[in-house]
């Protein structure tokens, strides 16, 4: 007997916040209502925000069909609504839900922040047998002027966004019925004060009472009988789950550190299930506020997170960046990935201020003045190292947070530290490496193993093995 796996699939516009705004009053309200809700964006590319996190109480996962292939992304949504009572995949469908007739309707809240675009729900849809629940915008339409948004083509049900009065979401409702016959399951009303509050809130904050007032709203508008039943109404495809890579019996127990504090934290759930299930003890430590190491560890795990924000505070932790320098110079492992690869070089610049970093990679970084929205890139190892041999081919988002630099030390052994690849955003010393391409370990069983996989420190001294003549020839 296959296990349920209530999810629906809710397709937004190209534009605006991630989650959208609908989005956001969905799982929020639902929270609310006392329902555990796991929610997946469609674009496996961290970003400096826990709001997710803080609306449902449950980590936001990601599924994304130009980095995993089939069976992870049946896997993973699988194994993340096991322990949730529905999961919503949210992206676009088909462009945005433009509204026919309409002229450059500005948005009632101003321009949306600028953001990494929503990923394509179209493949997973067909994957993952997805009902679709599209979101229409509807601010700013009156009767007369109303037309009906576009919906795509797979919807099974609407949510309407924007409504101004209760006249205009029954009429709203009626057209939509009329000339799609699609249901309207929820609304979310206008709200224009909470929806600035939530699209001006700076990362890493939570705007409790704006998504507080959202929530509520949808909830008023809601037939959750309607959502269940949908979310229940396929069956979920067959399909087979790699098996997880466990460390060999007898190998000896690997601890993982991994960065997380106000400074970072922008990690994929998956990596640390992928982790654990290879047998790693995880553990916690902050760069803003330790002075040490946890001890006994074997690897560092930097995510990316705000090290612009608090470049300053980072760079007087001298006991921190000299632990993290020593960890290296024994030969131990670190792994970085965009604003922690920014940390372990040797500068972060911020609107012309330097700081000095950890001074581990030879690299500088700049907080760039407009940050670009991560890009897809295929990167090819150009050397041998722990993450992988010369050759290997990872794909992941490029950062567009940061301006690089190489900056190698005079005179220094270029295969000790220098590039790891020859695009210029892998870097390397000893067996620290930094990343300034975020990857997705589930998608990259190789990668992973490789964190828990055997390791010989870089300063330990070979042992030379002599040949029976030369033996021979010495003791003559």
């Amino acid at each position: 007997m296959t296990t349920p796996v209530p999810r629906i699939a809710l397709a937004t516009s190209t534009s605006g916040p991630d989650p959208s705004i609908a989005g956001l009053a969905l799982i929020a309200g639902l929270t609310a209502r006392g329902r555990r809700v796991q929610h997946f964006r469609t674009r496996a590319c961290p970003t400096p925000t826990e709001v997710v996190a803080h609306a449902t109480g449950m980590p936001g996962r990601h599924l994304d069909t130009w980095l995993m292939p089939p069976d992870v992304c049946l896997t993973l949504l699988a194994g993340g609504v096991r322990s949730a009572d529905l999961g919503v995949v949210e992206g676009t469908l088909d462009g945005p839900c433009a509204v026919a007739g309409a002229v450059d309707a500005p948005s009632p809240c101003g321009a949306w922040p600028a953001g990494p675009p929503s990923g394509d729900l179209g493949p997973l849809v067909g994957l993952l047998e997805l009902p679709v629940v599209a979101v229409a915008p509807v601010a700013g339409f009156r009767c007369g002027t109303f037309h009906l948004p576009r919906l795509p083509r797979e919807a099974a049900a609407v949510i309407l966004d924007g409504v101004e009065s209760a006249e205009d979401l029954e009429r709203c409702r009626r057209l939509v019925r009329l000339n799609s016959g699609l249901p309207v399951v929820g609304a979310v009303d206008l709200l224009p004060a909470a929806r600035r509050e939530v699209e001006s809130a700076p990362p890493g904050t939570f705007p409790r009472e704006a998504v507080e007032a959202l929530a509520a709203s949808f909830l008023r508008h809601a037939d959750l009988e309607a959502i269940d039943a949908l979310a229940a109404s396929r069956p979920y495809p067959e399909h087979v789950e790699r098996p997880a890579r466990r460390r060999p019996a007898g190998a000896s127990a690997f601890r993982v550190a991994y960065a997380r504090d106000e400074a970072f934290g922008c990690y994929f759930p998956d990596t640390f299930e992928a982790l654990a299930a290879m047998g790693a003890q995880l553990v916690e430590f902050s760069p803003l506020n330790d002075g040490s190491l946890p001890d006994g560890v074997d690897l560092v795990m930097i995510g990316c997170g705000l090290a612009d924000r608090y470049a300053a505070e980072l760079a007087s932790n001298f006991s921190m960046a000299a632990a993290l320098r020593q960890h290296v110079c024994r030969g131990q492992r670190i792994y970085t990935e965009g604003g922690g690869s920014a940390y372990l070089g040797r500068s972060i610049v911020v609107d012309g201020v330097r700081f000095p970093g950890a001074g581990i990679l030879p690299v500088d970084s700049e907080f760039s003045a407009a940050p670009r929205p991560p890009e897809r890139v295929v990167r090819t190892l150009s050397r041998d190292s722990w993450l992988g041999l010369r050759g290997t081919e990872v794909r992941g988002y490029r950062s567009g947070r940061w301006d690089l630099t190489f900056n190698p030390a005079a005179f220094e052994c270029p295969s000790c530290a220098g590039r790891l690849s020859g695009d210029g955003d892998f870097y390397f010393r000893h067996h620290a490496v930094g990343s300034f391409v975020h990857l997705h370990l589930a998608a990259l069983p190789e990668v992973v193993s490789a964190f828990a996989g055997p390791h010989h420190p870089s300063l330990v001294r070979p042992t030379i093995v002599r040949r029976p003549e030369d033996r021979r020839g010495r003791d003559a």
